[in-house]
């Protein structure tokens, strides 16, 4: 963060316009952001790890599905494919290195 300060005030960028509308986001992303470091803490003391670890891979692609809503913009099929064996990825991955129990 102090790096991109550094080369916005170096930059002799033009200053930023604050309005409401950008205020409302700005405070909404900060509470998402804090709520969500909140939830993964309590998740790490008190939830199923597992189930966490697994949900955690799910995210970013929540996330960019989210962030190409609130800027009405499209994601490409390859990103979705791309997503998709992420995802397909992740979940092979803890079939394989679930412990076996004998019967």
């Amino acid at each position: 963060a102090a790096t991109l300060w550094v080369k916005y005030v170096l930059m002799g960028a033009e200053p930023m316009q604050f309005d409401l509308h950008t205020l409302i986001y700005l405070v909404l992303a900060a509470a998402a952001m804090g709520f969500g470091y909140a939830a993964w803490n309590v998740g790490i003391l008190h939830g199923n790890v597992t189930l966490l670890a697994g949900a955690s891979y799910f995210i970013p692609v929540f996330s960019a599905a989210l962030a190409a809503l609130v800027l009405q913009t499209s994601l490409s099929l390859s990103f979705w494919q791309g997503a998709a064996m992420v995802c397909i990825g992740s979940v092979l991955c803890w079939v394989a290195t679930r412990p076996k129990h004998s019967a």
